[in-house]
């Protein structure tokens, strides 16, 4: 019992710690709360963890399942260059446009459209495949933290989920109590424009990554 404990404590963290630096679904995260309310924005961070299960049932099963699958890790890092340049372009041409009076701000609207977005980006990221199978390695190297049983499994994928998903529900909490401060210093439409150039950067530097690497 201890040791399920202690390997799900410790991938709840790991997870946690790895998912506060800014990336598409944090973004997107703070971008839904701004303009749809809290309830998209918890809704998109529900989407964005669900990848973490898939993932980290990958990563238990080793790498004998990803040498099943012949270049899924290279067709992920390919996929996420457009998904992230379209994303971009979107946001930067919805943020061009006039906007009725605080029409999105309604708690409830667009739950399914957050859901399915935070799931395509969190799916479409490369690292979590290989990040979840370097901690599983380092794990067993201590035989408490080794993920050998179905329990140890389910705690191990447990952790990893909802770590992702409370750094998540951290930033949409922080967004919605925040807002008005938020947009004192920067209004949602030009939120949209920083968050916009940032998916293009984003999407230009994996594009990069990939030609020179």
């Amino acid at each position: 019992m201890f040791s399920l404990l202690l390997i799900f404590s410790l991938t709840f963290l790991i997870s946690f710690a790895g998912s506060v630096h800014p990336g598409p679904v944090n973004l997107s995260v703070v971008q839904a709360t701004l303009r749809r309310g809290l309830s998209a924005g918890l809704r998109l961070a529900a989407g964005g963890c669900v990848p973490e299960i898939v993932y980290g049932l990958l990563a238990v099963q080793g790498v004998n399942l990803v040498e099943q699958v012949p270049g899924l890790f290279n067709a992920l890092r390919i996929a996420i260059v457009p998904v992230l340049l379209g994303l971009g372009v979107l946001t930067i041409v919805r943020a061009r446009r006039p906007t009725m009076p605080k029409p999105e701000r309604q708690t409830g609207t667009g739950g399914r459209d957050s859901f399915i977005r935070g799931l395509v980006l969190s799916l479409l990221n490369p690292q979590l495949l290989p990040f979840w199978m370097v901690i599983l390695v380092s794990y067993h190297g201590h035989p408490g933290l080794r993920v050998s049983t179905l329990a140890r499994q389910a705690a191990f994928v447990t952790g990893t989920s909802l770590g992702a998903f409370g750094i998540l529900y951290l930033y949409a909490q922080l967004t919605h109590q925040h807002r008005t401060r938020i947009e004192r210093y920067l209004h949602p439409e030009r939120f949209d424009l920083v968050m916009g150039l940032g998916f293009v950067g984003m999407g230009l530097w994996q594009g990069l990554r990939l030609w020179v690497f």
